[in-house]
């Protein structure tokens, strides 16, 4: 039982892991380094406010602005790829869903979490009340939550998408990620609940008021930490590493694959990329015909536009897998320190002192703030239909002359000024592309 009397000198910690995604500044004039409350079982939380005051007094010209860079960034980041994916309805794929909801939970933990860390650590007690105190504890937990589980589901979804397309192709729609999405929110929410409960606004002996994580058993309280660092850290980089380990060996048997067949064909014009416009209806068809068998892909005797061109197919599921892979490391680069960190402190708090420092404890933290906005930077650098996405939204001509044709799984495949004017084999090149769409992986 964690002793709750105002007369300790100082009530302070990180508490569990999700909980203390945060540095809880608070500490009386008389404040030291690493001062511990006990409870009546000898027992104690570590007490980081000190720590923060050194960090302010030592470090506070480079913490500060460092702070206001990264919620900037985090803001006009994510509220970008928020804008493009609404404002652009071609590019909202079902891969592209999932990643305009992990800029949701990013925007939410930069808004919820950053401006009341540093705001207390400033003023030294927390000013916003008990509501907000386990609103804003409560949400920082959800919105982690929400960010690994849909990397998670990303990865599943690649995985299917590309390794088991044809299983997968019923339940391949932007309406079933929406229904995804939902129930990952919900998992969120609910696992989050015991922050909620653990969380209290106390008034300490100098007057100044703290938000802490005070729980009545301490024996739980690890359960629950080591709980949360296995389900949001160990299971999904398990699962993720298998998928896209998956993924990368079904690719490389591909590029082997064609390159092989290329090899043994006689005429390089068996292999036929779109062409913009066709002057030869019949050799196109002989074209699409010398394709019709030896695929994965094909449906009902179609011949989808992927088979037509292979090599930009395995060249566009090579960097949208690239991208999902830095997205991923960069979750996890992000965020294991602290995980560790948190982890540490309900479980053997007496040695972290001496193994971790002030600035070094600064530096965890603001390396897990980082993850809020270098993902709209990786899908900037990454992916040109992006990059095209952001562009447009800064453009003020709506009506533009060159129209660029997107299919449902967001590669570009031509610019048209109208499909009635293109021949009939260019229309069902198109369709057998929107019929492909249903069972093909998101590009």
């Amino acid at each position: 039982m964690y002793k709750r009397e105002e007369n300790c000198q100082q009530i302070s910690g990180n508490g569990t892991f999700s909980a203390s995604l945060v540095i809880d500044s608070v500490s009386d004039s008389n404040g030291s380094i690493y001062d511990t409350c006990r409870n009546q079982n000898g027992t104690g939380e570590m007490n980081f406010s000190g720590i923060a005051n050194e960090i302010f007094d030592q470090n506070g010209e480079i913490r500060i602005p460092l702070y206001c860079l990264i919620f900037l960034l985090s803001l006009t980041g994510n509220v970008l790829v928020i804008i493009t994916l609404a404002q652009n309805r071609r590019m909202r794929t079902v891969t592209n869903v999932f990643l305009l909801n992990l800029s949701i939970s990013d925007l939410l933990l930069a808004v919820f979490c950053m401006p009341f860390t540093l705001v207390p650590q400033l003023m030294r007690q927390f000013i916003f009340g008990e509501f907000v105190c386990v609103a804003i504890r409560y949400f920082q937990g959800v919105s982690v939550g929400v960010s690994c589980f849909t990397l998670v589901t990303i990865s599943s979804e690649r995985y299917f998408a590309i390794c088991q397309p044809l299983r997968s192709r019923r339940w391949q729609t932007v309406s079933h990620s929406y229904k995804i999405i939902v129930a990952i929110w919900i998992g969120a929410l609910t696992i989050m609940i015991p922050i909620a409960l653990g969380t209290k606004l106390l008034r300490l002996r100098s007057g100044a008021y703290a938000c802490r994580d005070l729980w009545d058993n301490t024996a739980l309280e690890i359960v629950y930490t080591v709980g949360l660092v296995i389900l949001l850290l160990v299971i999904p980089l398990i699962i993720m590493s298998i998928a896209y380990g998956l993924i990368i060996l079904r690719l490389w048997v591909d590029i082997r694959s064609q390159s092989q067949a290329a090899s043994e064909l006689s005429t390089p014009q068996r292999f036929v990329g779109f062409s913009r416009a066709s002057s030869n209806s019949e050799s196109e068809l002989r074209s699409l015909k010398s394709m019709g068998n030896g695929s994965d892909y094909t449906t009902g005797g179609h011949v989808s536009l992927r088979q037509i061109n292979p090599h930009t197919n395995v060249s566009n599921r090579k960097r949208v897998i690239r991208m999902l892979v830095v997205i991923v490391m960069e979750y996890f680069m992000c965020w294991t320190p602290l995980y560790i960190i948190n982890t540490w402190v309900i479980v053997d708090y007496p040695t972290i002192h001496t193994r971790v420092s002030a600035l070094g404890w600064s530096m965890i933290q603001l390396l897990a703030y980082t993850s809020c906005f270098i993902h709209p930077i990786t899908y900037c650098f990454m992916n040109k239909n992006f990059r095209k996405g952001f562009l447009s939204v800064f453009q003020c001509d709506k009506n533009q002359r060159r129209r660029t044709l997107i299919t449902r799984n967001g590669t570009e495949v031509s610019s048209m000024p109208s499909l009635s004017t293109q021949s009939p084999i260019i229309k069902e090149k198109l369709k057998m592309e929107v019929l492909y769409s249903k069972v093909s992986p998101d590009d």
